[in-house]
């Protein structure tokens, strides 16, 4: 079960690295930060502190940032594309029926349905349809998880189409009280002998049915194309970071507004109470169970983060009042329909109050982190940018699928294109 994403400054400024479009919906960085935004306990809103900026921030020379990166960490290499293609595989379909085969082997896979019954009674948990099970090794082929001993002994002979059954025993430590120790059946249907899809064997018909295009060839393409606009994001994303960081050793945060770090981690806090603890499950014990701290040891850990974070604010936010960044509302409404869509809430007021807050103080604090955006476009806009030539590690990997969109979706939108 996915969950949504809970938002943070520092989750708000990786979108900002990213972009304001929907590229950043397939990027994941897997964290789970929360931008702090208003507080349930009383305190003031960070977003209501008043403060001068240039009272904190002293800048440097912003215009014009030095940044190097290897161009070869963007290329996509032909081997990258065959390893997409082989997980695209492994994630969608990874066997189909081998029609030369009519029975089932020791060492063959095969296409199954079964029913568990005890007593003559089907149990619950005991059924499943299509199941790709490996009879040697005795699970299932997808996931890799194991079956009980013997599960698979019965399939040995059984010809495509025949109905057998074969007899078990669950091991007595099993989890179900009601199966532990207790002997069964389970009737197994025969499907289909199966054959492993090789990418070298790819079809039209397999591609057809399984990514919605018409011929191996749009596959291929289609899946470079996937690679190479991920790759442009990447480079994007890795600009824009390369020039924040710059920005935090060129330009001096010489202390924060008072009261903003404590309101900030309050609101953090409320932001997890908010979002997270449901059922009456308390924050000591969500920290514990998802992060192994206690709230202490969370507020201690957390505390450099948010410095950290309200550094990068306040420098762009220095940058924006003196370059004259102005507001405007058509580019903020769909920063924030992209953000909403991207992290997973129904409504934009729901993404405002996700922050610990009201709507309205979650509102006032996106556009403030809109216009930190803008400043920072400007920022990368007059970078010098110097791109090297270096063996690049990422090309010996390729984009995984995991966290990604489906492959059946990417390769329709990629065929709409």
């Amino acid at each position: 079960m996915k969950k949504k994403t809970i938002i943070i400054l520092g989750a708000c400024m990786a979108l900002a690295a990213a972009g304001c479009g929907n590229d950043a919906a397939q990027k994941e960085n897997g964290t789970e930060a929360v931008l702090e935004e208003g507080t349930e306990n009383g305190g003031a809103a960070s977003v209501d502190i008043e403060y001068d900026v240039d009272d904190y921030v002293k800048l440097g020379d912003y215009k014009g940032i030095e940044v190097t990166l290897n161009e070869a960490d963007y290329e996509v290499t032909e081997d990258q594309v065959n390893t997409y293609v082989d997980q695209a595989i492994s994630y969608t379909k990874p066997y189909v029926p081998d029609e030369s085969k009519t029975e089932v082997g020791k060492n063959d896979i095969v296409d199954v349905n079964y029913v568990g019954k005890k007593d003559g009674v089907a149990f619950d948990g005991g059924s499943a349809e299509n199941q790709i099970i490996d009879v040697a090794n005795n699970c299932e082929v997808t996931m890799g998880s194991g079956y009980i001993e013997g599960f698979t002994d019965g399939l040995v002979g059984a010809k495509v189409g025949e109905t057998v059954d074969s007899e078990v025993t669950f091991p007595e430590d099993y989890d179900s009280e009601e199966l532990k120790g207790q002997k069964v059946t389970f009737t197994f249907t025969v499907n289909a002998v199966c054959k492993e899809v090789k990418r070298e064997a790819l079809d039209a018909a397999y591609v057809k049915d399984n990514f919605q295009v018409e011929s191996v060839e749009e596959f291929y393409t289609n899946s470079r194309k996937y690679l190479e606009e991920s790759a442009e994001m990447n480079k994007k994303t890795d600009l824009r970071a390369a020039v924040l960081e710059s920005l935090a050793d060129l330009c001096t945060v010489e202390s924060f507004p008072e009261g903003i770090v404590e309101a900030r981690m309050e609101e953090s806090l409320d932001s997890i109470r908010k979002n997270y603890c449901t059922d009456g499950m308390d924050l000591e014990t969500f920290l514990q169970n998802n992060y192994q701290m206690t709230e202490q040891q969370f507020r201690e850990e957390n505390t450099t983060y948010l410095e950290n974070s309200l550094t990068q604010e306040l420098i762009l936010e220095a940058i924006a009042k003196k370059e004259g960044i102005e507001f405007d509302q058509a580019g903020f409404d769909e920063y924030i329909g992209n953000l909403q869509s991207n992290s997973g809430f129904s409504s934009k007021e729901d993404l405002y109050t996700s922050l610990g807050g009201s709507s309205e103080s979650g509102e006032k604090y996106f556009k403030k982190i809109y216009l930190a955006n803008k400043a920072c476009d400007m920022v990368v806009e007059q970078a010098k940018v110097t791109y090297t030539r270096q063996e690049s590690e990422a090309a010996e990997g390729t984009e995984s699928l995991e966290g990604t969109e489906s492959l059946e979706d990417t390769q329709a939108a990629n065929t709409e294109e």
